[in-house]
């Protein structure tokens, strides 16, 4: 049975008496706000960096910055030049030039290629060289030119990582040091400038970040004032009146200048995820004030305006509570990123709930909207609730056996549904940004790198010939998996002095530690060694190159690594993976799965919400139906049309559910209020219909707009994110106007009509 909802509506009544009562000092009370909330927004930084997502709390993050110390910085920038033939002459000169201009600028630690690198092999006269292919520059004559195409073809470390198979494309690995990203700017304008008009490819982990860092920085100036713009068209066509748009823009405008004050002044910077942030609160707080201004068209008194506004000032509460409870089961993940969407997002809707109850109030007693509806609220309130209640009401089991179908239906879309994130794929097809990943991924091996890291016990040694045994067995096993183009460990340079000085292509490993170690102190004396091994011999590393930046892909192969190495590794070693883009894959699936564990406590703590303020389970759970039905059916759709559940698009489920049921809570206290008057349920929805509907279309229309808002970005999980959601406020609208009142008909019972009392 519903409880009696006077003590529930008792606050949000008395907000909006305050402000209807005391506009004035209302109105001065949220200046004021915002000229506080200023200083804290003169503070706030911009902070577009894709390392903002990075799960930095944890142990494996620590133990990757511990790897780096070892091993130096793992992040590659890859550039790739084709000629017209095998080992054109006019490429090399253009590699060498590269190499020569990259390698002392600032954040560089090191340039591999053909002119840097040293191709490992023992010379006729018994001498080890580690001169580079290219060391006297490009080869002048016949004879020279066949030595150095030799000395490539015949290296284990070159093919597919500094030469294409072809031997048309060669590339010049920048490796970075550690933490690069103050010096990406300056790296990338060496390359644009010395690529300008080559036939050239460039890509890596910096180019992911940094184009992602720079369109994040030019969407954040661009999505508000395309918000402000739509946002206040559509008001203006629904109402048509200039107060309209003014007031719900400056309410929910002074909303989000306040909770960007709040970012400004605990330090916490606008970031790659918090930027959808204004946007959303500008749609959420016209869309509350629009729920008042569609029962002030009516009034032509005070006492009128009063009654009217504080009709709906517990669903405007209780919309901005399970909204708030959205965002906050978005915070239940430890990345910090996604942790401030969720808080900073609470708080942002729960003041705009504030200034909904409070300044709108106020501005519509200062500034009356005039009395005069528009041809679609007349109608929507008219024809359209008559229509809709006479469907419903004639055929409340088929539509409700049609959702329960349909839901079915579309929810087989589930088992297609990928759990999945990618780098590249945040960049549209056809995006220069992916053209190049691909070019470069065909030509060579793929660009994105991780490391497994070789432990042994204190007092051993990773030049133990059983382990140098093991890593070459370990990166034969990694080769062999389709997501790895390249793996590399100490044992491929020692096994090619090895079987240099043997003079036998077949030779096996060297078997003796001391000889192991006479070879690593010769090798030593090339930086490039300090990749694989570090100088007390207690860790070995073998880098490695994915061929596919999926997180589950990373993940899976860094599983197949660590189970490899315990089942055939030698006893008193261990292996872990890390690397960067193992640190992105492991923070983008904790992402998602939070969400995911998020939307259970959200639909929970939602159905507890409601089950207060209703006091029945069964009208708690009509309540929550026509929301959590929509959410279900988009993830399955997700999985029809192939949208993979990403870091954007899994915020949707938390973030729609709490947004969404605005219009149900609406609906049913509308319903309950006119049952209360002994109203026959199919009359009580008429009256409430008529009430309701222009504002729950109208909200939709403007929650859907900010959300599609986001439909322009050029990131794709930014894009998926607003579509989807956009998507979903249209069929909970259906659900809604169709399913809910089915629903209604359906449970209610001979007593229903004294369950809530005259407002």
């Amino acid at each position: 049975m519903v409880g009696d909802l006077q003590g529930q509506e008792a606050l949000p009544r008395a907000l909006v008496r305050l402000g209807l009562n005391k506009p004035g000092a209302v109105l001065l009370m949220w200046m004021l706000v915002a000229g506080v909330a200023t200083i804290g927004v003169l503070r706030l930084q911009i902070e577009t960096s894709t390392d903002s997502v990075l799960d930095r709390s944890g142990e494996p993050w620590r133990f990757y910055q511990t790897s780096q110390d070892r091993f130096g910085g793992d992040e590659i920038l890859a550039l790739v030049i084709e000629g017209k033939e095998a080992f054109d002459p006019t490429i090399l000169s253009k590699l060498l030039e590269l190499t020569e201009a990259l390698e002392p600028l600032a954040g560089v630690r090191r340039v591999d290629s053909l002119a840097t690198v040293p191709l490992v092999h023992v010379t006729s006269d018994g001498v080890v060289s580690l001169d580079p292919a290219l060391e006297d520059g490009v080869p002048a004559d016949a004879a020279a030119f066949r030595r150095f195409q030799s000395l490539v073809l015949a290296d284990r470390l070159a093919p597919r990582t500094l030469v294409s198979k072809d031997h048309r494309a060669v590339a010049v690995n920048v490796v970075l040091e550690k933490s690069p990203e103050v010096h990406y700017e300056s790296v990338f304008s060496e390359i644009d400038e010395r690529l300008k008009y080559e036939q050239a490819w460039v890509s890596g982990v910096p180019v992911f970040r940094t184009e992602a860092d720079a369109r994040t920085a030019t969407e954040l100036s661009f999505f508000v004032p395309l918000t402000v713009v739509l946002v206040g068209t559509l008001l203006f066509v629904l109402f048509g009146s200039i107060q309209a748009v003014v007031i719900p823009l400056a309410v929910s405008g002074l909303s989000t200048w306040a909770m960007l004050g709040v970012m400004g002044a605990l330090g916490v910077p606008l970031t790659i995820s918090t930027v959808i942030l204004p946007s959303i609160l500008l749609a959420l707080g016209s869309a509350y004030s629009m729920h008042e201004l569609t029962v002030a068209v009516d009034c032509h008194s005070f006492p009128e305006l009063q009654d009217s506004l504080e009709s709906v000032a517990l669903p405007i509460a209780l919309s901005g509570l399970t909204t708030a409870v959205g965002f906050v089961a978005v915070s239940l993940v430890r990345i910090n990123v996604v942790r401030d969407v969720g808080t900073f997002g609470a708080i942002g809707v729960l003041v705009v709930s504030a200034a909904s109850l409070t300044a709108t109030p106020a501005a519509l007693r200062i500034w009356p909207i005039p009395s005069r509806r528009s041809a679609l609220q007349r109608w929507l309130s008219g024809p359209a609730a008559s229509s809709l209640v006479g469907l419903v009401a004639s055929r409340w089991r088929a539509v409700i056996v049609f959702w329960i179908v349909a839901t079915a239906i579309v929810m087989a879309g589930l088992a297609r549904l990928e759990v999945e994130t990618d780098a590249v794929e945040w960049f549209l097809r056809g995006d220069p940004i992916r053209v190049s990943y691909e070019a470069i991924r065909a030509r060579l091996s793929g660009i994105s790198p991780m490391n497994v890291v070789i432990e042994a016990r204190e007092g051993e040694s990773v030049a133990e010939p059983e382990v140098v045994a093991a890593l070459s067995d370990l990166t034969a096993y990694l080769e062999s998996l389709p997501e790895v183009g390249k793996a590399l460990s100490m044992a491929d340079p020692l096994g090619q002095i090895h079987r240099d000085f043997a003079g036998d292509p077949d030779e096996p490993l060297p078997r003796d530690l001391e000889l192991i170690e006479q070879y690593l102190l010769i090798l030593e004396s090339s930086e490039y060694m300090r990749d694989f091994v570090s100088t007390d011999r207690r860790f070995a590393n073998v880098p490695l190159r994915a061929n596919d930046n999926g997180s589950d892909a990373l993940l899976a192969v860094a599983e197949k690594a660590d189970v490899w190495w315990k089942d055939h590794g030698p006893n008193n070693y261990t292996a872990r993976t890390t690397g960067i883009m193992y640190e992105f894959a492991r923070a983008e699936n904790e992402i998602t799965m939070g969400q995911l564990r998020g939307l259970a406590f959200a639909l929970l703590v939602i159905a507890v919400i409601l089950l207060m303020i209703f006091r029945s389970i069964k009208l708690a759970m009509v309540a929550l139906v026509p929301n959590a039905l929509p959410v279900a059916m988009a993830f399955g759709a997700m999985g029809v049309l192939g949208i993979a559940l990403d870091a954007g698009t899994v915020l949707v489920g938390n973030l729609a559910l709490g947004i969404a049921i605005d219009d149900t809570i609406h609906t049913v206290t509308g319903y309950y209020r006119q049952r209360s008057r002994n109203g026959s349920p199919k009359a009580a929805l008429e009256r409430t219909f008529e009430r309701v509907l222009p504002p729950v279309v109208f909200t939709t229309l403007t929650i859907g707009v900010g959300f599609a808002v986001f439909g322009f970005s050029t990131l794709v999980f930014t894009r998926n994110l607003g579509l989807v959601t956009s998507g979903i406020m249209v069929i909970c609208l259906l659900a809604d106007i169709l399913l809910l009142p089915a629903l209604l008909l359906a449970t209610s019972g001979s007593r229903s009509a004294k369950m809530v009392p005259t407002a």
